[in-house]
């Protein structure tokens, strides 16, 4: 698995990127060895936050804590990230594998989604400054629309700092 890293207010010595890259290869038998991991570490006040993504076969897996030790937040993503891979362990294996993989699945639960409510959209054009305000109108956290600058199907959403972000489609 290739792995990024990005720190924020910090740095991480060789020693410790050793120490990830082994903490890391616990989820080695889940994914290919195509699969890429991008581990942010931010500090804020005393608690490190980390965040990785693993990203294979265009599935993509994360998981983000906070804790006063980095190494804690780490163990507790990685166990994160094993129960997503067992819980979806069917419909991964239809994308990532040729083969059934080695592990047994997730046995709470069922293996479908229950889904409660389908909505319809019309999507209007709107440029990215229209689409916050109708979604702050709405009081909603995310808002579908067309672009107006690109005819993709993007999607604004307040992220949990109370910034924005946007989703675009790349097709």
């Amino acid at each position: 698995m290739k792995t990024t890293y990005v720190t924020k207010k910090m740095s991480l010595s060789e020693k410790e990127k050793q120490l990830v890259e082994k903490k890391l290869s616990k989820l080695n038998k889940f994914f290919t060895d195509e699969a890429t991991a991008a581990l942010t570490f931010t500090v804020v006040r005393e608690e490190v936050t980390v965040e990785v993504t693993v990203k294979d076969h265009g599935v993509l897996f994360r998981g983000e804590r906070s804790a006063v030790d980095k190494m804690m937040a780490l163990d507790e993503i990685i166990d994160l990230l094993i129960r997503q891979v067992r819980k979806n362990k069917t419909r991964l294996s239809k994308s990532l594998y040729t083969e059934e993989p080695d592990f047994a699945p997730w046995e709470d639960g069922e293996d479908d989604f229950n889904l409660v409510r389908t909505k319809e959209v019309f999507l209007r054009p709107m440029d990215l400054d229209e689409a916050i305000m109708q979604m702050n109108l709405l009081d909603h956290n995310f808002f579908m629309f067309l672009d107006s600058d690109t005819d993709k199907i993007s999607v604004a959403y307040r992220r949990k700092d109370g910034q924005y972000g946007l989703l675009r489609s790349e097709n």
